[in-house]
């Protein structure tokens, strides 16, 4: 096996529990010193073990944006060096920071990720993520430089570009959304490149996939296929990693994780500047201790399907809210629509009235292309319009 941080990704579990109690109990009492929420839901309440764990409060999305934008930070502003924001829920946007030992951090957590795939010193990188994920570029682009990987500085957004750097600079890894992944394979067949003279070795996804896709990319591309998991709210990448048996470990040294009804719930250890305490991810899930064959320790980790109303079409995550929103401001305002979500667009039926049609210049007043170009540059998704008859008791309206 490959591993970065041997110490703690093979670390026993008497010693990792015994990490965790001391660390959690550190987190409780910063949180209770610098973060006015927590000390207000901690109270006097003192841990004795991780026993007493269930006792504690939890963290919701919610409370994050209540605190909108800094009151979460448990740090100055002034230390925060790094911010971005993720999606929260309805579309409201959560900011999330780094301190210096925080980025120091999560450069460790994705070096370890990538010398799970096999990536070493020899390796050549090419992150092609995408202008919508460029905090995980960042993060990835940290990961290679601390294991002394050379990384192409440059995120090909065409596929033609794209496949011209496969060709000319010879990556040897390609770190990519699946969507890009199956693009790119379509562009191979269509151009008549053998995909044996690319000189990839691994690629490693953005996110899970099911087993037939993992193998049309693996073939397609004639690489091993590696898969991430990450949060926004977290680390993303830098949560875990998926080892060559194919499951996935928790960095159990800094995340302590639980099921609670199903929903995985994460508590950040040692994050300075946004610690979280038994943050509800919204995410179904499976956590297993058995014994890996791949020596890491760290718990087993499946995940499901999310438990909010958060849809994503081509890696671009969004809320039935936000589209609403959209079509609020257009000549579909008013009406009532359904979405249909796919791999490569967003499918929206509009009900649409006999009224509607005749108060209309049709086709030459036809709002369809307008919607979707709005839902394009406001929210970056890809939308196919259409007009179906009114349906008694159906969905919201824009």
């Amino acid at each position: 096996m490959s591993t970065f941080d041997r110490r703690y990704e093979q670390i026993s579990r008497s010693e990792l529990e015994q990490m965790q109690l001391e660390r959690l109990q550190a987190l409780l009492a910063r949180l209770r010193r610098n973060v006015r929420r927590y000390r207000e839901k901690l109270g006097d309440f003192r841990l004795q073990s991780l026993a007493d764990l269930p006792r504690l409060p939890f963290t919701t999305q919610e409370d994050m944006v209540e605190s909108f934008p800094y009151g979460m930070f448990a740090f100055p502003l002034r230390e925060v060096i790094r911010l971005h924001s993720t999606l929260g829920p309805g579309g409201k946007p959560l900011v999330i920071g780094h301190t210096r030992n925080d980025l120091a951090l999560w450069s460790r957590l994705v070096a370890r990720q990538l010398s799970a795939s096999g990536v070493t010193a020899n390796d050549v990188i090419l992150i092609s993520l995408g202008g919508l994920t460029q905090s995980g570029a960042v993060g990835y682009v940290r990961g290679a430089e601390l294991i002394e990987a050379s990384v192409i500085a440059e995120d090909p957004l065409h596929i033609d570009y794209q496949l011209a750097m496969l060709q000319n600079y010879r990556p040897t890894t390609l770190i990519t959304t699946p969507t890009n992944a199956l693009d790119l394979i379509r562009a191979i067949e269509q151009r008549r490149v053998d995909p044996q003279s690319l000189y990839l070795r691994t690629v490693l996804l953005s996110r899970p996939v099911d087993r037939e896709t993992r193998e049309q990319i693996a073939s397609g591309l004639f690489a091993a296929v590696r898969c991430n998991f990450g949060l926004g709210e977290i680390l993303d990448p830098g949560l875990c990693v998926e080892c060559e048996v194919g499951l996935f470990h928790i960095h159990e040294d800094q995340f302590l994780a639980e099921v609670c009804e199903g929903e995985l719930v994460i508590t950040t250890l040692a994050r300075e500047a946004m610690p979280l305490l038994r943050y509800r991810t919204r995410v179904a899930a499976e956590l297993c201790h058995d014994q890996c064959a791949c020596g890491r320790t760290g718990v087993l980790f499946q995940p499901g399907p999310r438990l909010d109303h958060r849809h994503q079409v081509r890696e671009i995550s969004f809320y039935e809210t936000q589209v609403a929103e959209v079509l609020a401001q257009t000549r579909a305002a008013g009406l009532r629509f359904h979405l249909t979500p796919s791999e490569r667009q967003l499918q929206i039926a509009l009900e649409i009235s006999e009224d509607y049609f005749a108060s209309a210049m049709w086709p030459a007043d036809d709002p369809k292309r307008s919607i979707e170009a709005e839902l394009l540059a406001r929210l970056g998704l890809p939308a196919e319009v259409r007009y179906v008859e009114p349906r008694a008791g159906s969905g919201p309206a824009a």
